[in-house]
């Protein structure tokens, strides 16, 4: 399958796995909801061919086409002087840098978050599209975060990150002891920590979570850790290591202080996910990090 975007409107071509099913079929592939398949239908903004839609139950055939005319958009977020980094864009999404200390959304006049500068990016490149991100990431974590630039396309990406079709690889510095190649699965269930505002902890009643992490290299006294998220639940890199006793360096909740690197050792270095049209695997890496050339290279890879 392929597509063509124009400025209000999407078509869609080579439907050959969708031959002979409805356009419903298609709507529900892309996760749009009972809501927006109506929309679409009575707003005559579905058309298979250039002929309107009028019944979601329209067979769709050899050759077809599916145009979406969608509704106008605008960003919606207060814009910042400077324009996010982006290290991955394609007809759908772009993937931005975010820098250590910087929180994703805040105030809807902040200037100083991730969203802004992801407006200003959206502004500058002549995307008119509101500002929607798909997942977070701490304010003290550094690295990719995952922009739709099609609102159409943002159920089908939000579907993928909870059925975890979308991979997201960190790497942890810690202390601990750990031999390089050493394994470990972490599955302790996580609650918020009722002692501590915005703090989490190893609970029973918590919600489940599991973290994949491998001991990359030793050095100094320090570990290079990969990290792989099964869960997606708050703070649950550093409550997993922290509790095995593997603390994040500059971790201000969870992690033990060091001089020797610049911000708290952990790194959303990588992502993997689908093309939403071809299925094909779009592996995104960060920009550099000057803390982990502490580590070799060669220790980085997985």
């Amino acid at each position: 399958m392929n597509a063509e975007s124009r400025p209000g409107t999407i078509t869609f071509f080579h439907l050959k796995e969708f031959e002979g099913k409805t356009i419903e079929d298609f709507l529900l592939f892309y996760h749009q909801s009972s809501s927006n398949r109506s929309r679409l239908i009575q707003s005559r903004a579905l058309e298979i061919s250039h002929r309107p839609v009028r019944d979601l139950h329209a067979i769709l055939q050899k050759g077809d086409t599916i145009t979406i005319h969608l509704p106008p958009g605008e960003v919606d977020h207060v814009p910042s002087e400077t324009p996010c980094q982006a290290v991955y864009e394609d007809d759908y999404i772009f993937v931005a840098h975010k820098e250590p200390g910087m929180i994703i959304h805040g105030d809807p006049d902040d200037t100083s978050c991730l969203a802004a500068e992801a407006a200003a990016y959206q502004l500058e490149h002549n995307i008119h599209a509101p500002v929607r991100y798909i997942h977070r990431l701490d304010r003290e974590t550094t690295g990719l975060v995952l922009f739709v630039k099609n609102p159409f396309f943002q159920p089908w990406y939000d579907a993928m990150l909870e059925e975890k079709k979308i991979s997201r690889h960190y790497l942890a510095i810690t202390r601990g002891s750990a031999m390089p190649g050493q394994k470990f699965t972490f599955r302790g269930k996580i609650g918020r920590d009722r002692h501590v505002n915005g703090k989490y902890r190893i609970s029973d009643t918590g919600k489940e979570a599991e973290t994949i992490v491998r001991c990359l290299q030793k050095k100094k006294g320090y570990l290079l850790m990969a990290c792989t998220l099964k869960t997606g639940r708050t703070h649950q890199i550093r409550v997993h290591l922290s509790s095995a006793h593997f603390p994040i360096v500059n971790d201000p909740l969870y992690g033990t202080p060091s001089v020797h690197f610049r911000h708290m050792g952990l790194w959303a270095e990588e992502m993997i996910l689908k093309d939403p049209l071809t299925g094909e695997q779009i592996t995104v890496h960060d920009l550099s990090d000057p803390d982990y050339q502490f580590f070799t290279l060669e220790a980085t890879s997985r």
